[in-house]
């Protein structure tokens, strides 16, 4: 089976991360899948935004928990990589799902609170998920476990992942422990026998980030079931998919 394209941030090999206008894209080089990053603002809202701070990506500075929506809106989101359009700027989780709801899209919503608390972030997420009739086209995936658990708690029918870096010592098993459903495995750990060993303990392989054609070709015949890249139309044309 030929596995899922998932646009990591969007088509942000070439587009603004984690914006509407790298989502847009992504749907427009038919990406089956959309990956984005979510934390809290300053009162609560879910925005779509990988940093905890926004110097990187945005005109703006500190972190995103320091702001409130109505200040993180007005920043422009195009820093890293520049755009012509006005209006490129920090989106909201409930705006990305109410706009591309209706159509195939699948959403794989990382949650950003490693290293920074976002108290009841796993609350506020399934909601909207709910809201939108999203759960059986959403995965949950995060670096931290105990977050990972709380959501199936919250949600026992919520697909979940476990994001990990570097090397993990059984990997499975560390997903059995945090009642997950699928392993989203860095690139440089991908091997034959670590996808067939996942699968035969039933779990759902995804490699992460794969952006040349050599490297999205190897992992298909790894018989992984998704790609998270930062160019959905390059891997598309790998995998001959029509």
């Amino acid at each position: 089976m030929t596995p899922l394209i998932y646009a990591h941030r969007g088509a942000s090999g070439r587009y603004p991360e984690n914006t509407m206008e790298a989502f847009r894209a992504a749907v427009r080089r038919r990406a089956d899948g959309i990956e984005l990053d979510v934390q809290l603002s300053k009162d609560d809202k879910v925005v779509v935004i990988h940093d905890h701070h926004l110097e990187r990506t945005t005109n703006g500075r500190g972190t995103v928990r320091q702001h409130t929506w109505e200040e993180l809106k007005k920043f422009r989101a195009d820093k890293a990589v520049p755009s012509r359009q006005k209006h490129i700027r920090i989106p909201t989780l409930r705006e990305v799902l109410h706009t591309f709801a209706p159509t195939k899209l699948r959403f794989c919503i990382e949650l950003k609170n490693f290293f920074f608390a976002q108290p009841q972030l796993e609350e506020y997420v399934i909601g909207l998920i709910r809201q939108y009739d999203l759960t059986s086209r959403t995965v949950i995936s995060s670096f931290n476990f105990d977050s990972l658990l709380a959501v199936k708690e919250l949600d026992p029918n919520q697909t979940t992942a476990l994001l990990y870096i570097g090397p993990l010592h059984n990997p499975w098993e560390v997903g059995s422990r945090y009642r997950v459903d699928e392993l989203h495995v860095p690139k440089d750990q991908l091997t034959t026998a670590l996808v067939s060993k996942a699968k035969e303990n039933g779990f759902r392989v995804v490699g992460w980030t794969i952006n040349s054609t050599a490297g999205i070709r190897d992992a298909a015949k790894m018989n992984v079931d998704g790609i998270i890249t930062n160019y959905p139309g390059r891997a598309r044309k790998a995998l001959h998919k029509p």
